[in-house]
């Protein structure tokens, strides 16, 4: 057992002799996939702002990501090795995950839009032996800050590029490689690195195998009830594949499902409403900014649209949100928690109450949460605490980090998520913020999760955050940093006039107000409060 793993041999027993953790690799998930329905549409390309639309059967993606396998291998990766790709969403970045998993190497994805501070970070210190990169993205090109860091990562044998320019190899020729024997891959080995966002400090590095994946998307999957996703899974794509919800729920579940990924390489809400419509898009995974975005479309006036379920994580989901959205647009949107530590924990599921959608659900199946407080005993019902979970499809632990294992993973295996909650009566979760999030103003902890879902519903906001900014006497006071929603600018009196015919308490108001053009964002849609912080922090 590796030292910065929480795993122990006696959990490794128990999670198999549970059935939570089964025997078989991911990539024997497109493999099965393939044989069932070889004709089926298994992935559709779209290029932003492009009319080219391209698409691979599962038997001509099963094929792809094999001759990929055979490729990887022939420049020398061996089980073990670790291959990071930085590429825009595309089917071909899922038949490179396959083949990563069928060579037995450990995949580790790089958002395409990421600057050259993190791509240093993650190809340093997974010491990457090969990485794919696309030469641009947009106004991003990717390829050069691999060239200029390539000379100080000496493991960094092989640069695989799109097109073949600047690197050693060029994606496309990988495809021509000889076939070869392949090794048998250990379901229980390592097979995933994803990184933290990096929203609150710097990225650290998430070790997964393909069993506790697997427990993840089969615990989620129960807790939702296959029938209700529908017969023919159309999943929308729009979160990066080289974060950690683009990889789970959109590479893996899809395949996991036998439906169809839709790939979009960037998010433009005005070309989205399109490209639902053409494929009848049925599910899609984002952080609610993107359904926010939806909100402001043409989508709205369909009568018969597509969307189905609509799943709301990574980032605080605005109360009234599901309930508006969903009426919307005739689906169902599930709020949920979920983080790179461990890809859904709690979710709301439409056998649930209709009420719960104002909250962020309950444990899905074989994982436990529970609410402590500082000296980490459970506290009562409606009490904000530190949230803490446990299950098969936790992560392993930190890579090379094993004091950072220890110190967020106890002993009787419960993970401290950074997160504020509380559970109410009826046993649903609301988050409150990151432990890192929390404004104290006089001693008194603010709300800021509250504060922000209220925000969202004033008429002139469209979107919203809180911070805590230095006050010499008080320790902290909490500033909003607005976006407003039209040429009308709200201002800090009218929204807290506002909050409180809300019934927020006076001394959670807000008494600073700042107004951005934009919220500053990961690639994934989650708010980038560190950024907030540097800037209005002063």
């Amino acid at each position: 057992m590796r030292p910065d793993s929480r795993l122990t041999r006696a959990l490794a027993v128990e999670y198999a002799a549970s059935g939570a953790w089964k025997p078989a690799t991911l990539r024997s998930l497109l493999t099965e996939a393939a044989r069932e329905h070889p004709d089926r549409v298994a992935a559709v390309d779209r290029s932003t702002g492009g009319s080219d639309v391209a698409r691979l059967t599962y038997a001509e993606l099963d094929e792809r990501a094999h001759r990929y396998a055979c490729g990887l291998h022939a420049l020398g990766v061996r089980p073990g090795d670790v291959v990071s790709v930085m590429l825009p969403n595309r089917f071909d970045f899922a038949a490179l995950i396959f083949a990563i998993n069928e060579v037995g190497a450990v995949y580790s994805g790089i958002p395409a839009a990421y600057g050259e501070r993190e791509v240093e970070v993650i190809l340093r210190r997974t010491r990457a032996k090969v990485v794919v990169v696309t030469e641009r993205f947009g106004s991003n090109r990717p390829l050069e800050p691999v060239q200029r860091l390539r000379a100080g990562l000496p493991n960094l044998q092989h640069v695989v590029v799109v097109g073949g320019d600047g690197g050693t190899a060029s994606l496309e020729s990988l495809l021509d490689s000889p076939e070869v024997g392949l090794p048998d891959v250990d379901p229980r080995a390592l097979c995933h690195l994803g990184f933290t966002s990096g929203t609150t400090g710097e990225p650290k590095g998430v070790m997964n195998t393909h069993q506790s994946l697997r427990a993840v998307l089969d615990g989620w999957v129960a807790h939702q009830r296959r029938e209700t996703l529908g017969e023919h899974v159309v999943n929308l794509v729009a979160s990066p594949v080289g974060h950690h919800t683009g990889f789970l729920w959109g590479v893996l579940l899809t395949t996991l499902l036998r439906g169809t990924a839709v790939y979009l390489d960037r998010w433009v809400p005005a070309q989205v409403p399109s490209v639902v419509r053409e494929d009848r898009v049925t599910t899609m995974f984002s952080a609610p900014t993107f359904l926010q975005d939806l909100m402001q479309t043409d989508l709205v006036t369909d009568d018969d649209c597509s969307l189905r379920t609509v799943v709301l994580a990574g980032g605080p989901v605005p109360r009234t949100l599901p309930a508006t959205a969903g009426e919307t647009f005739g689906c169902y949107v599930c709020p949920a928690w979920g983080m790179t530590e461990l890809g859904i924990g709690i979710s709301c599921a439409p056998h649930l109450p209709p009420e719960a959608t104002a909250t962020d659900g309950v444990a899905v199946p074989d994982t436990e949460v529970r609410v402590v407080g500082p000296d980490g005993t459970e506290v009562e019902d409606d009490t904000i605490g530190n949230l803490q979970i446990r299950g098969p499809g936790l992560f392993l632990g930190y890579f090379e980090l094993p004091e950072a294992t220890a110190a967020d993973i106890g002993p009787d295996g419960w993970f401290a998520t950074g997160d504020t909650a509380r559970r109410t009566r009826e046993g649903y979760v609301l988050l409150e913020g990151r432990t890192k999030d929390i404004v104290i103003r006089g001693g008194e902890n603010i709300p800021v999760t509250v504060v922000e879902s209220l925000l969202y519903q004033h008429p002139d906001v469209l979107e919203a955050s809180v911070i805590g900014v230095p006050d010499p006497r008080l320790g902290e006071r909490a500033c909003a940093v607005v976006v407003p929603a039209g040429d009308t600018v709200p201002t800090l009196p009218e929204l807290c006039d506002f909050l409180t015919t809300k019934g927020l308490s006076r001394h959670f108001l807000p008494e600073r107000l700042e107004i951005a053009e934009a919220l500053p964002k990961t690639p994934s849609g989650k708010i980038r409060k560190v950024d907030l912080r540097q800037r209005y922090g002063q």
